[in-house]
């Protein structure tokens, strides 16, 4: 069959003259050369017929789902959009606390009421449950139990399998919710596979959410104007993978081997999950998944005397290693199967001589505090209602009592601490206010509040 990527690289050397967008005109960097519009032959993403069909239809055969649909707005686009299909406005959701915030910008547009695994469970039965699996961190959760809950109430499972994109795709990581009873999955190509930033897909795996719901929620939530360079990214990733995917993970695979144990013996710093990635009581957040951490998240514990903002400064400075994320605990440190034997190696050099020069006797710090659950505030409104609400600015320091307005969130991984209609503690304010990479307080400190004196609560 014609491949996109091919199309496109055949159409940017012909003598064809663009009068058409976008402005750029072809002409300028490489990339340029490769991005054009919905002309003819090259088929149109919200309404596809022939060559982007093609290709989503060789992607379903692949996957093994009922259809298979290109994102360019990201895993955002199709967490909107899968939620918003496969739940009636008014509805209700069950999901984890630390879910994406896209999930919550789901429920706000739909007006949905969230309910949390961990819970005290409602009279009112969910319309679907969301789970994220696996977590920015790489814990994987039970995803074939909760098929069966879902199975069982006649309801959609809806999988945010965003950093998973690799899953299923060698023995040596965890299968993926595709393939263990999910309705939707969502997965970003970009974090994990080798395609560029903003790329994702949405896999309607079961059938069950219509495809002409999928469909129509895609068409409101993504881009008019789906850039041509970024779908070409994505068919090429999964041709590469079709292709010659078997060898490109055996490689993949043995180098996160060798380097996972390597790890191992580190005796101040501490990697989460161990040589065989399975995770110890308490060793991270405590989200509703089992004790598998996808092997390809390298979560690195700081010492007793360097935290992971340290770790993390070191790494980068002194060893030009960049890592995903950093917090006060721990330093993420994401892998793909397109890293190279000599980026394992100066990962595992450089650890190791940190690791060295720790060595004061401190040892390892304990499982971080952060790991501890945060309770979920009381809720005084319902979200879309807060959201809309008259809004008025209030000190973090003086907010116990108010009714947020706003989502306040720890980016990344983008997971909100508080959201709009739960009303702030002094301890949820203090908290807030330690952490680093918090969204939704301002530079003066101040967080957005429901105005009670004109808005009823």
């Amino acid at each position: 069959m014609k491949r996109l990527e091919d199309e496109l690289l055949r159409y940017a050397e012909s003598d064809m003259y663009p009068f058409h967008m976008p402005g750029h005109k072809r002409r300028g960097n490489a990339l340029f050369k490769t991005d054009i519009t919905e002309i003819d032959g090259f088929d149109n993403l919200h309404d596809p017929h022939s060559l982007l069909l093609r290709e989503m239809q060789a992607a379903a055969r692949f996957y093994g789902t009922k259809e298979t649909s290109i994102l360019v707005n990201g895993s955002t686009c199709g967490i909107l959009a899968a939620i918003s299909a496969a739940v009636r406005k008014g509805g209700r959701i069950l999901i984890p606390r630390s879910a994406h915030i896209s999930v919550y910008h789901a429920a706000y547009l739909r007006d949905l009421t969230l309910s949390y695994i961990g819970e005290e469970p409602g009279k009112e039965e969910p319309d679907a449950v969301v789970l994220t699996s696996p977590s920015y961190e790489g814990c994987v959760s039970d995803i074939r139990s909760w098929a069966e809950y879902t199975k069982k109430r006649g309801i959609p499972l809806i999988v945010d399998e965003a950093h998973g994109a690799h899953f299923s795709r060698h023995p040596y990581f965890p299968e993926s919710a595709i393939s263990l009873g999910a309705d939707l999955v969502i997965q970003s190509t970009h974090k994990t596979l080798p395609a560029m930033t903003q790329t994702a897909l949405l896999h309607n795996v079961t059938g069950r959410v219509p495809s002409e719901r999928v469909r129509k929620f895609l068409k409101i939530y993504e881009s008019s104007s789906p850039s041509y360079v970024l779908m070409s990214s994505v068919t090429a990733a999964w041709h590469a993978l079709m292709d010659n995917g078997s060898a490109y993970f055996d490689e993949y695979a043995a180098y996160l081997r060798d380097l996972r144990s390597g790890l191992a013996g580190l005796s101040n710093l501490r990697l989460a999950g161990g040589a065989e990635a399975v995770l110890a009581e308490g060793e991270l957040p405590p989200y509703p998944c089992g004790t598998r951490l996808d092997p390809g998240k390298i979560l690195i514990m700081g010492s007793g005397s360097l935290d992971g903002c340290g770790l993390g400064a070191l790494l980068r400075t002194k060893y030009h290693i960049e890592p995903e994320m950093m917090t006060k605990d721990s330093v993420l440190l994401m892998t793909s199967a397109a890293d190279t034997e000599e980026g394992f190696r100066r990962l595992l050099s450089a650890l190791f001589e940190i690791d060295a020069d720790e060595a004061s006797g401190s040892g390892p710090a304990p499982y971080p505090a952060s790991s501890e659950k945060i309770p979920v505030p009381e809720t005084a409104m319902r979200l879309a209602d807060a959201y809309d609400a008259e809004t008025v600015d209030v000190p973090l320091t003086g907010a116990e009592g108010m009714v947020s307005a706003d989502f306040v969130i720890v980016y990344p991984p983008d997971v909100p601490l508080i959201i709009p209609g739960e009303v702030y503690t002094a301890e949820l304010a203090r908290r807030i206010g330690t952490l680093p990479g918090v969204q939704g307080v301002s530079p003066a400190g101040t967080v957005r509040c429901v105005n009670s004196l004109v808005n009823p609560i």
